[in-house]
């Protein structure tokens, strides 16, 4: 059908929703939010102020199939976090108990509301929002791109805040045209229940699962079309996840996966793609604003704080300080643009005086990246006990350390070493400790912003004397070793 079509305009707050194009809006940027979704806030803020009753609304929502009331909440639970509804006193929808949802932000419909829309175009997957920035990721999203086709299963390996979901919705966009728009992106960070992994796909897909075991019926689906589902976030549902993704992986051709994670699924078909920092300026003297700009992780810094400053322009004298803090932040870009608000506020010399990388704040990121200390928290929870008390124990050293010391540290205070091997092995596949292997052993290192957690973590646990005693020990004693090799060297 071609011609103009009146469709109806909804302001609330910051947002405008466009009932007609099937599109929410904050700031005039379009936010992802799946069919069922839009459904349910397109018929609740139409209404508002009304109590629609939850049986109402999924019926409107699911004519066509009988559905359990949890997959309404889960809908509701994405509209909520699209809107941030309860941060910074906003509400737009309240759970009335034992009646139903009510829309009870202020509705304001908008004039101009006719538009000319062609049929022509109908997108049938739920296609993640184009980054609005992306810089220095440009070979990484061709790479992934490349080895997604070839290869059908890939997941984004990296540390919270590196900027793997970024990735992901860059990789989408760059293979939609050849997936007839079929992209799919499940944002799984949400979920706190492990069995419902399978419904969030589903319902990202498109469908309601109308039997307990969804293998059936998403394999169905996936061997009908050519499909891209992108997985974001598995790591703390990563064993059903992982048990998910094989079974589409082995029995469905046309299903091609992308993941996020902070450690791999390990099964059947998975290709890991590391996802590292941006680079950033080595320390060094000389440093002038062309030559620190011509590193992404300074790039991003600069073009962030014009953003929130309004106008920015590094000098020579103050490039030396925007070097200093991407070495700092270890060219991890939500670190980096966390940062960049303080320096629009402060200045860059008086950030770089005051960083404190744990308490910057970013309003509209999801809750474990608004953050910095949110984020790694998070990874922090998923630890196994061991794990957390070998990351807290080896925060004091600077730089890389071997297995030894990391024994020798942690194992002090009642840790194995097999268990304090096993732990170092964990973190390093959760992405908290970064590892290189030379000619002679393994050597080990933390981020600076997680070693700066790490340390908090060993003042909650009241171990910070013993544990910066054994650390002291045990450097002295391998310079008391090197200072006598090189003796027995030159004697020699």
């Amino acid at each position: 059908m071609h011609g103009t079509v009146v469709h109806r305009k909804l302001r609330f707050g910051p947002f405008e929703l466009s009932i007609g194009e099937r599109l929410l809006r904050r700031d005039g940027r379009v936010l992802p939010l799946g069919d069922r979704a839009l459904d349910i806030l397109s018929y609740l803020a139409a209404r508002p102020g009304e109590v629609i009753a939850k049986q109402e609304l999924m019926d409107h929502v699911w004519s066509d199939v009988t559905v359990e009331e949890g997959s309404l909440r889960v809908h509701v639970a994405a509209i909520r976090k699209a809107l941030g509804d309860g941060q910074f006193g906003n509400r737009y929808i309240a759970n009335i108990r034992g009646r139903g949802y009510s829309f009870v932000g202020t509705v304001v419909p908008l004039a101009g509301g006719t538009e000319k829309r062609s049929a022509k175009f109908a997108p049938q997957g739920r296609l993640p929002v184009r980054p609005i920035t992306m810089i220095g990721r440009e070979t990484v999203v061709s790479e992934v791109s490349d080895k997604l086709r070839n290869e059908r299963f890939v997941t984004l390996l990296g540390p919270g805040g590196i900027g793997k979901t970024t990735i992901a919705m860059a990789v989408a966009h760059a293979l939609a045209e050849e997936f007839a728009g079929q992209v799919h992106f499940v944002d799984l960070e949400s979920l706190t229940d492990p069995r419902h992994v399978a419904g969030a796909v589903a319902t990202s897909l498109g469908f309601a699962l109308k039997s307990k075991d969804p293998g059936p019926e998403l394999l169905d689906l996936g061997r009908s079309q050519k499909l891209l589902v992108i997985l974001d976030s598995c790591e703390h549902v990563i064993e059903t996840v992982a048990l998910l993704a094989e079974q589409l992986y082995q029995e469905s051709e046309q299903v091609y996966l992308l993941a996020t994670s902070r450690e791999l699924l390990k099964v059947e078909g998975e290709h890991c793609c590391r996802v590292l920092p941006l680079d950033f300026p080595p320390d060094g003297s000389g440093q002038t604003a062309s030559a620190v700009l011509q590193y992404p992780a300074a790039q991003l810094l600069a073009r962030r704080v014009a953003a929130r400053a309004g106008s920015f322009v590094l000098t020579d004298e103050e490039a030396p300080f925007v070097a200093e803090m991407c070495r700092k932040l270890d060219g991890i870009p939500l670190a980096i643009e966390l940062a960049a608000g303080q320096v629009a506020s402060l200045g860059l010399r008086n950030t770089v005086a005051r960083l404190e990388l744990l308490k910057l704040a970013h309003r509209s990121a999801v809750a474990r990246h608004q953050t910095l200390k949110a984020t790694l928290d998070w990874s922090y929870n998923l630890l196994s006990d061991g794990e957390r008390i070998v990351l807290r124990r080896v925060a004091p050293f600077v730089g890389h350390f071997t297995l030894e010391g990391a024994r020798y540290v942690a194992g002090e205070l009642g840790v194995g070493t097999r268990e304090i091997f096993d732990a170092i092995a964990g973190l390093v596949e959760k992405s908290l400790i970064a590892n290189r292997i030379d000619e002679t052993q393994a050597q080990y290192r933390l981020l600076d912003t997680t070693r700066a957690y790490a340390l908090e973590k060993l003042e909650e646990h009241a171990e910070v004397d013993v544990v910066v005693r054994r650390h002291t020990e045990y450097v002295a004693g391998y310079l008391e070793s090197q200072r006598v090799a090189l003796l027995a060297l030159a004697k020699g």
